[in-house]
């Protein structure tokens, strides 16, 4: 039986429309990403924790 994965994944294109909107978003691109990297990173620092792991990775507070 073939197991199927469910895929966290958002995709979209978006185009700026002026050279101040590209800045604009490369800005939120990069927020994004160092938003969802400090996610990750206290998912996984709760994953770990010595005290042993009760509930859902997903509910880690990131303040």
């Amino acid at each position: 039986m073939r197991e199927w994965l469910m895929k966290r994944t958002n995709m979209f294109a978006v185009r700026p429309l002026s050279g101040d909107g590209e800045q604009v978003l490369r800005d939120l691109l990069d927020a994004s990403a160092a938003l969802w990297n400090e996610i990750n990173y206290q998912r996984l620092m709760r994953y770990n924790d010595e005290d042993g792991f009760g509930g859902d990775v997903w509910d880690a507070d990131t303040g």
